[in-house]
């Protein structure tokens, strides 16, 4: 009595199984979609300096979790009181502080927002003393923060609780209309419901908003485009089968691998993102393409042993091998993206090479349970028996073998034109490489038309540019006068800054930034805020003793001041529990961008530290020059007359230096020269109302030492300043003297576009490295590893080539698509040689060996070549463009990867370089019998290897 095989006896066990885990993958499913949060600030590990200067900032003031309010009609009246202006202002401040976050949060009842500011109560703030602004000058110090360019469209600035930030999709998104039903209102829209006014009125932007929006995106991308990709996937797989119970087995596996793919990923502690909704559809594509490469061998096995008794066993002993090193290089495409810095990425490459090896076990358990407890017939069996028609007959095994008998009979007649082609191909995408360049554009993420971008547009056309960008200028204890231990020599106090001139230095950067980037200049940034902004005029910059008096009474007057400007937001001490830090005073400066300037995120954020660095370099300056001063007036360097110098045909900024040492009671004058042109007796003389010289940039070497020698006393230049100020801290680093920290969502963004660089190259590299030592295995030698790889770097190539030639950057859903490229590509390329193996011993010729793997492989490489590429091509309808931008990439990658596994590598095998795939020792060849006829050569497997045993032969055509 024969023994069962082990599908026999456990088939029903193994679906019972399946039937049990399939509504708990469900279940996790679902939880992973609802646990979807996104936030552009945890992008980065948390290691990185941005990233821990961004939390660091978010501890230390009231950051960017704000999100902005408007409407049309929204303005602000002629009433010094408010009594005219828009009345729902008002409501909605007060609906906005009382609103609580839902029971289904994770801080139910929480308060979702900690403070809202409109511009009529910082308008009040600063006609308030000290400031003591008339209305019309504290509008004007709001204009394209708060108040619009007309002077009455305003908007509200509400901040989110901590509670608030932590659950952004449940306190400020917006409703969305699901399949049954719609999302529930959350805080925000039911304050602004409360307040009189529709969902459709009002504008909303922020940091905030744009991570909802991406967490929208997201869940519309996964609702609408998973089930387009699976009715697709559905229609191609039965267009292959052309069976409904087999499309239905197929569809079933497809859908089970991707929920336990998506369960997987609540199960291991983490959470889903925008990118990462992207992943159940590849498992689903990826599986489907499995089970189809399954049901080939099935297929095949029935054919050949003539019945179906055993013919899915037969399938799964000829299908572990290739299905395995299949999945395992497809997941160790993906699990490249794991070197990725840039943490959506890596999370996609590790839960998809994840899903991608659970997925085996449906394949060779489920499938194979299904077709062993409801077998089917496939066209090829009905062909051979005498049940089969003679349609069957010629549809199921002519038509189909002759085809690709035929085509793959003209690469071989044509090899050497066919592979010249596809390498000129390949050469010509090499030279596209170094032209590729990455993106990353917050705004670029969605479509043309998306809420967002509209509300965006809305707001820099009425109220000023809102994305923002935060500097803190740190000052250490070492350089502020109040700090000073009592009985310092004068000469020691007079590189230290009163609060005043800390004031000063802060609102000299602000107004750098102003004239060079602002509407006046570049026009790249909009409103600035600092703590300046609610201080009063500070004038000052002028010598002699009656502006020496206002400036002590001034820092005498802003010293009291200091608790007001705490509670502005934009200046703080570090208290005792900041350790050797404490006295540390932060002063905030927030610049607002353009968020359609179409420039480089790090160009931009270049563009404000260039701004930012001549007012630190004349700080540096200006301390030089007074130390050196003490040292030669023995300790007092009021009433010396200094002279900053320029070169004569060099337009360069003196001003702040100037102004900086007059503020020291030093009287100090711009000035310029052509030292090269004076001799030293003319340079002596014309110097010599001064007590010393300030260089600014510019100067050779040659005049610094010829200033020297005609006894002029330099007391700073701007070079060694430079490399002072150069030397900029982490926040994590102590100061002696003071620093800039730039900040914000923007550094982040552009540290992300390094790393996406960094990452495609060794996601790239790690692919190779791992997969080719696989494939040098798989065809048992190195050379022959090499060989195949050839034509598997034609998706690859196509990725990144063809986008450097057509000029497009990389972004995060091109990184994916490339990282898969070379996994998917390998695929086909395993089970081509799966057949070849066998048929290269049956028959002991090489190029009809070929022939045979490539009538045998093709059709099923086309097909799960057109289920992959269609059905991931219906995310090109995405309106979020990683995943519009992945869905194209895919169906370029498998069409190009079908061409280079049904063209190009089939030319490499039949010509001079496919000799390396010749069998390795002669004396397995055997004799060799001629097939005469055509229908011979379209022998099955089975009679192939019966007529062997019979003879001793191999058959060559």
């Amino acid at each position: 009595m024969n023994k069962q095989s082990f599908l026999a006896r456990h088939a029903t066990h193994i679906l019972l199984v399946a039937a049990i885990i399939t509504p708990l993958a469900c279940w996790g499913a679902i939880k992973a979609i609802r646990g979807n949060r996104n936030d552009v600030s945890d992008w980065l590990p948390k290691s990185y300096p941005e990233t821990v200067e961004l939390r660091w900032f978010r501890k230390h003031f009231v950051a960017d979790q704000f999100v902005l309010i408007s409407w049309d009609g929204c303005t602000l009246g002629d009433a010094a009181d408010g009594s005219q202006d828009d009345p729902r202002i008002a409501k909605l401040t007060e609906e906005l502080l009382q609103a609580k976050l839902p029971a289904n949060s994770e801080h139910p009842g929480a308060s979702v927002f900690k403070q809202v500011t409109t511009a009529r109560d910082v308008m009040q703030q600063l006609m308030a003393p000290p400031t003591s602004l008339s209305p019309r000058q504290a509008a004007k110090r709001l204009a394209g923060s708060l108040i619009g360019p007309d002077g009455k469209q305003t908007a509200l600035m509400a901040t989110l609780t901590e509670a608030g930030a932590a659950n952004l999709r449940q306190s400020v998104g917006r409703p969305i209309k699901k399949l049954i039903r719609t999302s529930p209102v959350t805080p925000l829209f039911q304050a602004i419901r409360a307040a009189g006014l529709s969902d459709s009125q009002v504008r909303l932007g922020g940091p905030p908003i744009d991570n909802v929006a991406i967490d929208e995106e997201g869940e519309r991308t996964l609702i609408r485009l998973a089930g387009l990709s699976g009715l697709l996937g559905i229609s191609l797989a039965y267009l292959s089968l052309r069976s409904v119970r087999m499309t239905a087995i197929v569809f079933t596996c497809g859908i089970l691998s991707a929920a336990v793919a998506l369960a997987a990923v609540p199960l291991l502690g983490s959470r889903m993102d925008a990118i990462l909704m992207s992943m159940p559809a590849l498992i689903y594509v990826l599986a489907v393409s499995g089970a189809v490469h399954l049901i080939n061998y099935y297929r095949q096995a029935a054919a050949d042993e003539g019945n179906l008794d055993h013919a899915i066993e037969h399938a799964v002993v000829h299908a572990w091998r290739p299905a395995i090193l299949t999945s395992v290089t497809t997941a160790i495409g993906l699990a490249s993206l794991l070197t990725s810095d840039i943490i959506p990425i890596a999370k996609f490459g590790g839960f998809s090479a994840l899903g991608t090896m659970t997925m085996l076990a449906v394949l060779f358990l489920v499938l194979p349970a299904a077709l062993k407890r409801w077998p089917w017939t496939p066209p090829e069996l009905l062909a051979k028996t005498d049940h089969g028609s003679k349609k069957h007959r010629q549809d199921g095994l002519t038509i189909g073998a002759r085809g690709w008998n035929a085509f793959g009979g003209m690469i071989r007649r044509h090899h050497a034109a066919v592979l010249a082609g596809c390498m000129l191909v390949i050469v010509a995408l090499c030279f596209g490489l170094p032209k590729t360049t990455t993106s990353i554009d917050l705004l670029k993420l969605f479509s043309e038309d998306a809420q967002l971008l509209k509300d965006y547009e809305w707001f820099e056309d009425r109220l000023g540019k809102i994305v923002p960008m935060e500097l803190v200028v740190r000052f250490a204890p070492e350089v502020q006068r109040e700090q000073a231990p009592p009985g310092t020599p004068p000469g020691e106090l007079v590189t230290r800054h009163t609060f005043f001139e800390r004031l000063r230095l802060v609102e000299r950067i602000q107004k750098n930034i102003d004239r060079q980037l602002g509407p006046e200049g570049l026009d790249l940034v909009g409103a600035t805020m600092s703590a300046a902004t609610f201080a009063p005029d500070l004038g000052g910059e002028e010598s002699g003793l009656n502006a020496s008096t206002y400036r002590e009474r001034a820092n005498e007057q802003l010293l009291e001041s200091r608790d007001q400007f705490a509670r502005s937001g934009y200046f703080r001490v570090e208290g005792p529990e900041a350790g050797d830090r404490a006295g540390e005073e932060l002063w905030r400066i927030s610049v607002r961008l353009a968020a359609f300037h179409g420039m480089d995120h790090g160009e931009l954020v270049q563009r404000i530290r260039n701004a930012v660095q001549p007012a630190l370099e004349a700080r540096e300056m200006s301390a030089d020059a007074l130390e050196a001063l003490a040292q030669r007036r023995h300790g007092r360097p009021n009433g010396a007359r200094v002279v900053v110098l320029r070169p004569a045909d060099k337009d360069v900024n003196t001003e702040d230096a100037v102004a900086l040492l007059t503020s020291k009671n030093v009287r100090a004058q711009a000035g310029k020269a052509d030292v090269g042109a004076l001799s030293d007796e003319q340079l002596k003389a014309s110097l010599a109302p001064f007590d010393g010289v300030v260089m600014a940039e510019g100067f050779r070497y040659e005049d610094y030492e010829q200033l020297r020698r005609a006894g002029v006393a330099v007391l700073a230049t701007q070079e060694t300043a430079r490399q002072a100020a150069r030397d900029a801290k982490s926040i994590l680093d102590d100061i002696s003297g003071v620093d800039v920290t730039y900040t914000g969502v923007v550094p982040v963004v552009y540290k992300a576009q390094h790393a996406l660089l960094e990452s495609l190259v060794q996601s790239t590299w790690w692919s190779f490295a791992t997969i080719m030592p696989l494939m040098m295995w798989v065809t048992r030698g190195v050379w022959s590893g090499v060989v195949v790889m050839i034509p598997n770097t034609l998706p690859v190539l196509v990725v990144f080539g063809g986008m450097g030639w057509l000029g497009i950057p990389v972004d995060i859903g091109s990184m994916m698509a490339a990282s898969i490229a070379l996994g998917v590509a390998v695929d086909d390329t395993i089970h081509f040689l799966a057949w070849y193996k066998d048929d290269l011993k049956a028959l002991g010729d090489r190029h009809e060996a070929v022939l045979c793997s490539y009538r045998r492989s093709a059709s099923a490489t086309l097909q799960a070549g057109l289920i992959n590429g269609l059905g991931l091509s219906v995310f090109a309808t995405s309106s979020f463009t990683p995943t519009q931008r992945f869905g194209w990439l895919m169906l370029t990658i498998l069409v190009a990867g079908i061409i280079a596994e049904l063209v190009m590598l089939p030319s490499l095998m039949f010509g001079p370089i496919g000799a390396v795939f010749s069998l390795k020792s002669k004396k397995e060849r055997r004799a060799v019998v001629r097939v005469r006829t055509r229908e011979d050569s379209l022998l099955s497997p089975l009679d192939r290897r019966r007529m062997l045993r019979e003879h001793g032969a191999s058959v060559e055509a």
